[in-house]
């Protein structure tokens, strides 16, 4: 029997009969496709090239997620009865340090990743010949990603592991089930083309592994810092030419690599867990 985690733990003070999951998944779910019908799709389905035009879309993108961080916040407040802050931490209040600390580190790993493909491979990311129309998106990209990436993350990381946490006590069998779960949704993704079962790999690795950091943390705030610096740099700062966002970002990658993504993901994980086990 594994040893009690508090982040699991704390999920116990609420209502936690298996209907309220199943009611609180169709709820997140019906919120989200919502927000994709209501918001993202009336912009996407108008085809327009100009700068305005595209930093439309990015908006919308990133808004259709905000229904989701809703009906998240419905089905724990309401469903469950509990506080929403527990999703993210057992304690009273955010470690907005720890937050900073795996935005941080990870974004710092994503850009030497970067990096050293570049030394690896020349001409493989083309500097953006009109930067300064990539400063809109990241402004927008600074207030908008962390509603995309939190909603992912307390759906993901908070909801489903705190709920699935409840019946399945193994830290590791636990944090490989969320990463199956995190890769369902992202298996249509445009990355998949380069090699389906490369990149494929790759989201339940990335599942796993914020799910993993949260259990031994005992919170959130790191895989959330995680999440957040990971969509930030790879919309606004090397972006592939196709993606799920689409957006303008200062180099455009235009290979995808999946082998090297598998690689330095491994030795990424490695590295963010040196830095952070402390934490």
């Amino acid at each position: 029997m594994s040893e009690p985690n508090p982040f699991i733990e704390i999920a116990g003070k609420g209502r936690n009969e298996w209907w309220r999951y199943v009611a609180g998944i169709v709820l997140v779910s019906a919120c989200w496709a919502g927000g994709e019908v209501l918001i993202a799709l009336p912009v996407f389905v108008q085809e327009a090239d100009s700068t305005g035009a595209d930093l439309l879309l990015f908006v919308a993108l990133l808004l259709s997620f905000a229904p989701a961080l809703v009906g998240v916040w419905l089905a724990v407040r309401f469903l469950h009865g509990r506080p929403f802050l527990t999703l993210i931490t057992p304690r009273k209040r955010i470690g907005w340090n720890r937050l900073a600390m795996g935005f941080g580190v990870w974004f710092a790993i994503s850009a030497g990743a970067s990096a050293l493909e570049a030394l690896l491979h020349p001409g493989r990311y083309q500097p953006n010949p009109e930067p300064l129309t990539v400063l809109p998106f990241l402004l927008v990209g600074a207030l908008l990603i962390p509603i995309q990436a939190g909603a992912e993350e307390l759906f993901y990381r908070g909801y489903l592991l705190q709920g699935t946490g409840l019946l399945i006590r193994h830290p590791l069998l636990l944090a490989v089930l969320n990463g199956l779960l995190f890769a369902l949704p992202h298996a249509g993704n445009p990355e998949t083309v380069a090699s389906f079962a490369k990149v494929l790999l790759i989201y339940p690795l990335a599942g796993f592994f914020w799910a993993l950091i949260t259990l031994r943390s005992g919170t959130l705030e790191l895989a959330l810092g995680m999440h957040i610096a990971n969509n930030l740099f790879t919309t606004v700062v090397a972006n592939y030419e196709a993606t799920a966002i689409p957006s303008r970002s200062f180099f455009v990658v235009n290979e995808i690599d999946a082998t090297y993504q598998l690689v330095t993901l491994l030795v990424g994980m490695g590295l963010f867990y040196m830095c952070c086990k402390t934490s």
